[in-house]
C-alpha cells in the first residue's frame, strides 16, 4: 500500500519505523490466526481504497492498528 500511495513522505516514514516495529511484528504475526487476520484486515483496507472509500479505509486502517497492536510486548 506504501508504494500503491506514490507519497514520498509515506514511504520515508515507512522506512523509518521498519525496524522499531519489527519485534512487535514479529510477536503479532505468530500468534495463532493471527497472520490471517492481518490479512483479511489488509484486504479490507485496499478494498476501500479501491472503492475510493476514504472513510472506510481510515476505518479499516484503524482496525488493523487496533489489531496489530494487541500483542503481550506493548502491554
Amino acid at each position: 500500500m506504501t508504494a500503491a500511495a506514490h507519497s514520498s513522505v509515506l514511504a520515508q516514514l515507512m522506512a523509518f519505523i521498519a525496524e522499531m516495529i519489527l519485534e512487535t511484528r514479529m510477536e503479532s504475526l505468530g500468534q495463532p490466526g493471527r497472520p490471517e487476520q492481518s490479512l483479511a484486515s489488509h484486504r479490507k483496507i485496499a478494498d476501500a481504497i479501491r472503492a475510493q472509500d476514504a472513510d472506510g479505509a481510515a476505518e479499516a486502517m484503524l482496525s488493523h492498528i487496533e489489531l496489530v497492536s494487541d500483542v503481550e510486548l506493548l502491554r
